[in-house]
């Protein structure tokens, strides 16, 4: 780490974030025309960053540089109507070589992305008279379990997506229906990486439905219809080539066997355009979710099953734009550190059953699950690769009372991914195991009145076919937490791997994971204010790679760098 240049600009970004106290006033309000009695809120997001080496091979034109992000949530909110918007401001600055990427290369190399950027991100204004809810401007939708349709925000893969248009939803007693259309609105500024996403007018238009049947156990029957035109080229207005169309259903009954079961099942069929004028080039796919959970007293189980085939509501998986993927399937799967593949053409199910030792703290959970997968959309899932996967895992909950109170977590788990059939112009024949992962996380948190500590570790060890050849590695992370009761919290942490350095050709696809060295230590502390005011720092490195949620997956840069965050709210 460039440890002098990092102290030379803690300073500096120290300066940009004074804090002030809150200005909050418990129960202001004022009138206003059209709103009656109105509340205001405002809440100011502001992130100072210094970012040094990142380690993306060839290409030096963003590292040493500082930025600023600012965003400002303001709302007003009156008896029936909501107005609420978002400015989103940033600037970088490159700190130590101004020549480094030249005015001549801003437009022409696309290495020169860093730029600054102000824009109202997001402006809704809400009417909500009884059961019905009117919106014009940017709403977030989920249909069903988002296989459909997904616009929302996935703070960990930094996509913050919403359909800017109109929208109405009605919620009654037994029935409900919404209908939206408007155009895609991703978040412009790409929280991860940097970059300012130049976003395509993709138009969609939608509706869902449902109504509750009427008798002594609640039995929902939904169904939905999305359509997507896709923006040939940002900011061209032509939607000549691709469009998207799904229909699907749903039945919901949460509540049988007197509400100790519950049941779910959704269905969908997805109609793509290759070219709106060529019927020749039309493909279809389907998806299929459902999910059976158990609840008694000390035992839970919980069944899914999936079967995605060819269906993926978005241009391409290989266009590297996770902003641009407006569902998510449920994966089910290890919310953890695998890497998921072909997301879109699965089959499959799991099993999880958990049993808690009442009125003891402890509990354990079994999970497995078992499904094939294949990375050529148009072929059968058991065409490819079956993956096996089953995890262990051990809990006790935090008893209060007593001078030291302990909560535990541990976990460990594997992962074997076997070839179905045999790989041309290789050794690699059906029954290879393409790839395998050993897994293990333990947390331990001890706390004593206004002082706790927690300690975390994890490590994992993989292997895996890249191209002809086979790679080993092992990734993992430990750190140690320190919290003063509310205000206070300071978080030691070391990442490590033997990640091997360079670039790796994975399937066509270059991927650029977990390079520059084999640690990466941090410091992070956070002081709260009070609710929702606080101020935040990092200083050190964290590894780069793919990292997943809800089906979805993106690659993210190495950071190495200092990052000031201060959220203050009114």
């Amino acid at each position: 780490m460039k440890c002098s240049r990092l102290a030379g600009l803690a300073a500096l970004t120290a300066a940009v974030l004074s804090p002030a106290p809150a200005l909050a006033q418990d129960g202001a309000s004022f009138e206003l025309p059209l709103f009656g009695e109105t509340s205001f809120s405002l809440t100011n997001t502001t992130l100072a960053r210094y970012r040094g080496n990142d380690y993306e091979l060839g290409d030096a034109y963003d590292d040493d540089f500082f930025s600023l992000y600012e965003r400002i949530d303001v709302a007003l909110q009156g008896d029936e109507l909501r107005l609420e918007t978002r400015i989103d401001a940033f600037v970088p600055h490159v700190v130590f070589d101004e020549t480094r990427c030249p005015p001549p290369l801003l437009e022409e190399d696309p290495r020169c992305y860093l730029d600054w950027d102000l824009r109202p991100e997001r402006l809704t204004l809400r009417w909500e008279p009884a059961d019905w809810t009117i919106e014009a401007g940017d709403s977030q939708i989920v249909f069903g379990r988002g296989l459909a349709l997904s616009f929302r925000k996935v703070d960990l893969l930094g996509i913050d997506t919403a359909l800017r248009g109109g929208h109405v939803r009605y919620q009654g007693e037994r029935f409900r229906f919404g209908l939206h259309g408007g155009v895609a609105n991703p978040q412009n500024q790409d929280p991860l990486d940097l970059s300012i996403i130049r976003e395509f007018d993709d138009v969609v238009v939608g509706a869902n439905a449902g109504v509750t049947l009427p008798g002594s156990v609640p039995v929902t029957v939904g169904g939905h219809m999305v359509r997507v035109w896709f923006e040939d080229e940002p900011g061209s207005g032509g939607f000549r080539d691709r469009a998207v169309d799904v229909a699907g259903w749903s039945v919901e009954a949460p509540a049988l066997a007197d509400g100790q079961l519950a049941l779910y099942a959704e269905a969908n069929g997805m109609r793509r355009t290759q070219s709106l004028f060529d019927d020749a080039r039309i493909r279809g796919g389907h998806a299929v979710y459902a999910s059976a959970q158990l609840q008694l007293d000390t035992l839970t189980v919980l069944i899914e099953w999936k079967d995605y085939d060819d269906f993926l509501v978005a241009p391409s998986t290989l266009e590297s734009r996770a902003w641009r993927i407006y569902n998510a399937a449920p994966p089910v799967e290890f919310d953890g550190p695998q890497r998921l593949r072909a997301i879109g053409n699965q089959r499959g199910g799991g099993v999880r059953v958990d049993y808690a030792f009442l009125p003891g703290p402890w509990s354990f959970s079994v999970n497995s699950v078992l499904y094939g997968f294949n990375e050529e959309p148009v072929e059968d899932a058991f065409d490819g690769v079956l993956v096996s996967h089953s995890w262990l895992t051990l809990k006790k909950r935090q008893e209060y009372g007593g001078d030291l109170n302990v909560s535990i977590d541990l976990s460990a788990g594997s992962r074997f991914e076997v070839l179905l059939h045999d790989m041309p112009t290789t050794a690699f024949t059906a029954g290879t195991i393409d790839r395998w992962m050993i897994h293990g996380q333990g947390e331990v948190t001890l706390a004593s009145g206004d002082h706790s500590f927690d300690i975390a570790v994890e490590h994992r060890h993989e292997r895996e076919i890249v191209g002809t050849t086979i790679n080993e590695f092992q990734i993992g992370g430990a750190s140690v937490t320190y919290s003063f009761g509310v205000p206070l919290t300071l978080t030691l942490a070391l990442r490590w791997t033997d990640f091997q350095e360079g670039v790796v050709q994975r399937r066509g696809q270059v991927d650029y994971n977990f390079l520059g060295g084999e640690f990466y230590p941090s410091f992070e502390g956070r002081w709260t204010f009070e609710p929702g005011t606080y101020l935040g720092v990092f200083v050190g490195q964290t590894p780069g790679g793919q990292i997943c949620s809800g089906g979805v997956c993106r690659d993210v840069p190495t950071f190495e760098g200092i990052r000031l965050s201060f959220v203050g709210r009114i």
